[in-house]
């Protein structure tokens, strides 16, 4: 596999695993105000996460930093 290729499947991974974490009410992407998951919409097609929510920085390297590691 080129490296073109290697990047490419290794971004959508690390896509699906930021929008996944979404799907999962995880830590790190939450809504800003009490539980107001119907205020944020994800286009997985546009690679979008729109609303008022709060991003946990760190948890999201993190969890890119795995999806890295388990594709490797």
């Amino acid at each position: 596999m080129d490296s073109k290729t290697y990047n490419k499947d290794l971004r959508k991974a690390c896509v699906e695993a930021v929008f996944d974490e979404f799907a999962e009410h995880g830590d790190a992407i939450m809504p800003a105000v009490g539980e107001e998951w119907d205020g944020i919409d994800a286009s997985r097609p546009l690679g979008h996460i729109v609303g008022y929510i709060d991003l946990d920085v760190t948890g999201i390297v993190d969890l890119i930093i795995d999806t890295i590691n388990k594709e490797l």
